[in-house]
């Protein structure tokens, strides 16, 4: 099997985050949407069953090569759930910041996953159902789920539990920082500043929000109901980010948010022109900064 696949961005236009269980997972509701900043993948896989002669699965990407990358451990996850195996290349050349709260490593994995359950049917091999493979997406991260089929969504859950909504094309501009964060640490920074929030609370949350944004048919709408739960615990981890917000919305968005555990940060402008106009601002400001499209994008 052969094919060429490009793997979009998300921002999370809105992330509630509830307590953690015992597990340390936290309930989060989230709006994913997706953004029109690819990773471009090339597979050249063949599948077999583990018994046969071995061959080679070898993943070339400059930002995270071989075994630990998360299009890498797709397959790898793959393989044990089917009793198969897969040889061959992936090749991925990184358009999505890394580290950056994009979901770039998500959606390379949920390509994997994809290109490994063609391989397979080519192969006569096992097919995984779609419930088998939001599983599997689920265990390798709470955003892999969300980029197999990639379209403006409520997330629950950890963000595995979806449903698709209707939001209109938003504009961007992304600026995006060479610093990474850890999802992990930015977590952990927020049990240790925000007081203690009950489930309860948190549903209540969540359906208003929910309920906001239903409501969101135009650009400008979307702006007013913007919010992330992890912005507090990130801007503590690196103060800088506060400011360099503040800087989005007064060179011209209609409003400004981090997407996901940071760093990246987005404005939402009223129409392209706008967007162009802010980037070319913030460009100057010396910020890397690009324009973007957040809702329905082409995806192949």
């Amino acid at each position: 099997m052969e094919s060429l696949k490009r793997t979009p961005a998300k921002v999370n236009l809105c992330l509630l985050v509830g307590p953690g269980n015992e597990s340390g997972y936290h309930e989060v509701f989230t709006v994913f949407a997706p953004v029109d900043v690819y990773d471009e993948i090339a597979f050249t896989l063949r599948a077999r069953p583990a018994g046969d002669v071995s061959g080679e699965l070898r993943v070339e990407c400059k930002a995270a090569p071989g075994e630990k990358n998360l299009a890498a451990r797709a397959l790898r996850a793959l393989e044990r759930h089917t009793s198969w195996a897969f040889d061959g290349c992936v090749t991925i050349r990184k358009g999505i910041p890394v580290g950056a709260g994009l979901g770039g490593g998500s959606s390379d994995a949920a390509a994997a996953l994809q290109a490994g359950v063609v391989a397979l049917a080519e192969a006569g091999g096992p097919c995984p159902s779609r419930t088998e493979l939001v599983a599997l997406a689920r265990e390798l991260g709470a955003d892999v789920a969300f980029f197999l089929d990639p379209f403006p969504s409520f997330g629950r859950g950890v963000g595995e539990v979806l449903q698709p909504v209707h939001l209109p094309e938003i504009p961007l501009v992304l600026v995006c920082f060479d610093r990474m964060l850890s999802t992990a640490r930015v977590y952990g920074a927020l049990d240790n500043l925000r007081p203690f929030e009950s489930a309860t609370v948190f549903d209540f949350r969540s359906n208003q929000a929910e309920m906001r944004w239903r409501k969101v048919e135009e650009v400008s709408q979307a702006a007013r109901v913007l919010e992330n739960d992890l912005e507090q615990a990130s801007f503590s981890l690196i103060p800088s980010l506060a400011a360099d917000r503040e800087i989005l919305s007064r060179e011209g968005a209609l409003a400004a948010l981090m997407s996901g555990s940071g760093p990246t940060l987005f404005g939402v402008c009223e129409s392209m022109s706008r967007a162009v106009e802010l980037q070319e601002r913030m460009t100057t400001r010396g910020y890397r900064a690009q324009v973007a499209t957040a809702g329905r994008i082409p995806v192949s």
